[in-house]
C-alpha cells in the first residue's frame, strides 16, 4: 500500500520540495504547481495533477488544440488537456499516474516521481515556448498570486473531483532518455503503422466483469522482473487473448473489434495503444474530435486520447503507458494490462458514441 509519506520521501530524494496536506502534496514551481494524491477508487493510482499558473484567451483555442495534440502524440507523458473557465479563460493541465493496487517497490515509486516531475517540466516549457504569455513574470503581485494559488491547491477540492470511474472494472476491481522523452519519427511511424486486417482468427473479446484489484499478492515474495514482449504475450494468453499477431517489436490483437498494439518503448515504458479509424474529415472534424478527446483526458487518470491524421483522414488513438524501468511483477503486469485494455476500450466507446451516435466497441 503506497502512502503519501513514501511519495514525500521519494520526492525529497530528488530535491522536489512540497507543502504537505492531509490528503495531498503540493509542489510549487515558478509557472505551474503539481498536486500529488492517491486516488483510492479501483483501480487505485498515484496521480500527479498539474495546473499552469496563468491562463490564456479563447482566441488561442485552435492553435492550442494543435499544440496539445502534437505533445500527446509525440510524447509518452504527461497527458496535456485544457479547460474553459466561466469567464472564457482557458486553463491548461497535465496529468501523470501510476497504478498502485498491486503495490510498488521503493525503486518503482522513485522512478515514477522523478519521471513525472521532469516530464511535466518539459511539458510546461513546451507550452510556454509556443505561448509566452503563459510565463508568470517575477513581480510582487505575481508572488502574492503564487502564494494564493498554492494555498488554494492545498486546501481546495482534490483534482480527482473532475476524474470519473470509467467502467465496471473501476467499480470492482537512462534518465528520461537523458531527460528528453520525445519519440523519434521512426518510433512514431512504428506505433502508427501496425495495420492488420480484421480476422476472426485473431479477434478476442474482453469483459469488464473480472476483479483486477490485485488482492492476494504477497509483495514481500514478489520480485519485479524485466518486462519483455514474451512476458506480455503470456499475460495476454492468461487473460484469454491467445491469438495475437506481430513481430519482435509489437504484439497486435483485435479485442472487442478494436485493434490494439502492445509495445516496449526504449524509455523503457510499456505502451498499450488502441486505434479507431473513422476516416473523418481532417479539416471539418478536427476541432470537434479534439474536444472529445480533451474531455476524456480531463476525466481519465490512466489513458490519453488524441487525434491522428493519415492518408485516409482523421483517426483517433488512445494510449496507456507504464514505466517499466524497474520491472514489474507478474501481478503488476497483469493488472496494468487488464486496466489498460479496459480503459482504452471505454475511451473509444465514449468518443465514438459521442461523435457518431454509435460505439465502435463490440462488448461481450
Amino acid at each position: 500500500m503506497v502512502t503519501l509519506t513514501e511519495v514525500y520521501v521519494a520526492a525529497e530524494k530528488f530535491d522536489f520540495h512540497c507543502y504537505v496536506g492531509a490528503d495531498r502534496l503540493v509542489f510549487p514551481w515558478h509557472d505551474h504547481l503539481v498536486t500529488a494524491y492517491l486516488d483510492e477508487r479501483n483501480p487505485s493510482a498515484l496521480v500527479f495533477d498539474t495546473d499552469l499558473r496563468s491562463t490564456i484567451g479563447m482566441e488561442h483555442t485552435a492553435v492550442l488544440a494543435r499544440t496539445i495534440t502534437s505533445w500527446n502524440h509525440e510524447r509518452l507523458g504527461p497527458t496535456l488537456s485544457l479547460r474553459v473557465g466561466d469567464e472564457g479563460a482557458i486553463s491548461l493541465h497535465a496529468r501523470s499516474s501510476m497504478l498502485t493496487g498491486t503495490g510498488l517497490s521503493p525503486e518503482q515509486l522513485e522512478d515514477f516521481v522523478r519521471l513525472s516531475m521532469e516530464t511535466t517540466r518539459l511539458a510546461v516549457d513546451h507550452l510556454i515556448e509556443d505561448f509566452p504569455e503563459l510565463a508568470l513574470p517575477d513581480t510582487d503581485d505575481n508572488s502574492a498570486r503564487r502564494r494564493k494559488q498554492d494555498t488554494a491547491a492545498l486546501d481546495g477540492p482534490l483534482p480527482r473531483d473532475r476524474h470519473v470511474n470509467v467502467n465496471k472494472l473501476d467499480d470492482d476491481v537512462m534518465r528520461l532518455r537523458e531527460i528528453d522523452h520525445r519519440r523519434t519519427q521512426e518510433e512514431i511511424d512504428t506505433l502508427d503503422d501496425f495495420d492488420f486486417d480484421p480476422d476472426e482468427e485473431y479477434s478476442a473479446s474482453m469483459s469488464t466483469d473480472h476483479d483486477w484489484d490485485g488482492e492476494g499478492e504477497d509483495w514481500e515474495d514478489s520480485t519485479p522482473e524485466e518486462v519483455t514482449l514474451s512476458r506480455i504475450r503470456e499475460t495476454l494468453a492468461g487473460m484469454g487473448i491467445e491469438k495475437t499477431h506481430g513481430d519482435d517489436d509489437v504484439i497486435i490483437a483485435w479485442i472487442n473489434d478494436i485493434l490494439f498494439g502492445f509495445f516496449l518503448d526504449n524509455g523503457p515504458s510499456y505502451l498499450i495503444k488502441g486505434r479507431w479509424d473513422p476516416n473523418l474529415d481532417a479539416d471539418a472534424d478536427y476541432l470537434r474530435m479534439f474536444l472529445l478527446c480533451n474531455d476524456w483526458n480531463e476525466s481519465s487518470i490512466t489513458t490519453k486520447a488524441f487525434c491522428h491524421e493519415d492518408d485516409e483522414g482523421l483517426q483517433i488513438r488512445v494510449e496507456f503507458t507504464a514505466s517499466v524501468r524497474e520491472g514489474l511483477t507478474e501481478l503488476q503486469l497483469e493488472h496494468n494490462t487488464a486496466v489498460a485494455i479496459n480503459h482504452v476500450l471505454h475511451a473509444i466507446d465514449a468518443i465514438s458514441s459521442d461523435s457518431t451516435g454509435e460505439s465502435a466497441v463490440t462488448w461481450p
